[in-house]
């Protein structure tokens, strides 16, 4: 692995709409007018955030007549599972982490 692919690979998920279709996904599958009620995310944003999130090979996609079924990738359900248990568990914690909240705020100023 080189610091291109781990950066690429957090970014993907790292974006906030991208983890709540993610996390939506991991609990049953679903097309798009699905994911836009289970997320509140408007559907010409999902469809660009299904695309990166097809392309990172964090969900599949199969056809059930004209619709879209997408669901996540078997192997990274387990990881989105975790992710929000970790989440849940500490969450206050993660939000006081005074580190992580510098290196962000600097680079949404820059």
């Amino acid at each position: 692995m080189d610091k291109l692919e781990i950066k690429t690979f957090f970014f993907a998920i790292g974006d906030y709409s991208r983890f709540k279709i993610l996390s939506a996904l991991a609990e049953k599958e679903l097309n798009v007018s699905g994911i836009v009620s289970a997320t509140g995310i408007e559907q010409s944003n999902v469809s660009h955030h299904m695309e990166c999130l097809l392309n990172c090979g964090f969900v599949d996609v199969r056809r059930e007549g004209r619709a879209r079924i997408y669901k996540v990738n078997r192997e990274v359900r387990p990881i989105i599972k975790s992710i929000i248990k970790h989440i849940e568990r500490y969450k206050t914690d993660i939000v006081s982490c005074k580190i992580a909240n510098k290196e962000y705020i600097s680079k949404v100023i820059e």
